[in-house]
């Protein structure tokens, strides 16, 4: 896989995902007119680790799926390498809140499964395959199932799965909200590792604020209603990757009481807007 750092020297400036005055609307079953999105203007640009924070049922995962092409918007653009994205695409993978590995497969087989897809035979033998299972720590354990894994391991198979295809990005809604705090500070240093050492652009959706600034290299807000981009800062700083650093909880501060004030705004309005996009 690529390395970091020679990786952002080569195409720091290139943008592989791109929104323009994105907005979303959903119709409800009693035929209101709900708009989730609206005014969206993003970039991401190779090698980008883009953490995405907002409250609850504040837009943030219809973002994500925007970006991803599960759903398309309602009006506006998504460009992918500068093209309008149509639909899902093996190049950009997706890692979700609950993990979704086959359970008849092995940890090697359901890591390897994107490359079955392709129609590629002997894809566990795949170098790539082999690698990523490696660079997750997993090698010890490729021969098991997910009834036998824990919580932390099933989420490292579903990060590895989406690598192992080497995907121009990864989006990951949420992947580590159902787990305990220890293991998941464990895994947010593993995935920063990853990002690190692979050259990855990943742009990942959360409503912790520690996460979204450990992370995060760029960091945007999602607020309002309909939700739009009320935040963005660059927290590439090393300052920011201490979470007893006085920059990185002054920050921490800041970001906890927009949040805070979203949703109480959220309260005060009608029940639509605790619909989970």
């Amino acid at each position: 896989m690529r390395s970091h750092s020679s990786n952002l020297c080569k195409n720091h400036l290139r943008p592989i995902l791109t929104c323009r005055d994105v907005k979303k609307v959903f119709h409800t079953n009693n035929k209101n007119v709900f708009t989730a999105l609206s005014g969206i203007n993003l970039s991401v640009v190779d090698g980008d680790f883009i953490t995405i924070l907002g409250r609850s049922g504040g837009g943030k995962s219809t973002l994500l799926k925007l970006l991803g092409g599960i759903t398309p918007p309602s009006s506006g653009e998504v460009l992918f390498h500068g093209v309008p994205l149509q639909g899902i695409t093996p190049k950009i993978g997706m890692v979700f809140q609950e993990n979704t590995l086959y359970p008849w497969l092995t940890v090697e087989q359901n890591i390897s499964f994107g490359f079955k897809v392709r129609g590629k035979r002997k894809c566990s033998s795949n170098p790539q395959v082999q690698e990523v299972i490696k660079q997750v720590g997993l090698s010890q354990s490729r021969e098991l199932y997910p009834h036998q894994l824990s919580g932390g391991m099933k989420q490292r198979v579903s990060i590895a799965r989406s690598l192992a295809v080497q995907p121009d990005v990864l989006l990951l809604d949420e992947p580590f909200s159902a787990l305990d705090v220890q293991l998941r500070r464990r895994l947010q240093k593993f995935l920063l590792n990853i990002w690190q050492g692979t050259g990855s652009t990943m742009v990942l959706v959360t409503h912790d604020v520690e996460e979204a600034i450990l992370l995060g290299q760029k960091l945007i807000v999602i607020g309002g209603q309909p939700g739009g981009i009320i935040e963005r800062l660059n927290i590439s700083d090393s300052a920011f990757k201490d979470r007893y650093n006085k920059k990185f909880l002054d920050l921490q501060q800041h970001l906890e009481r927009i949040v805070g004030e979203e949703y109480e705004i959220a309260k005060e309005s009608c029940g639509i807007a605790y619909m989970s996009v």
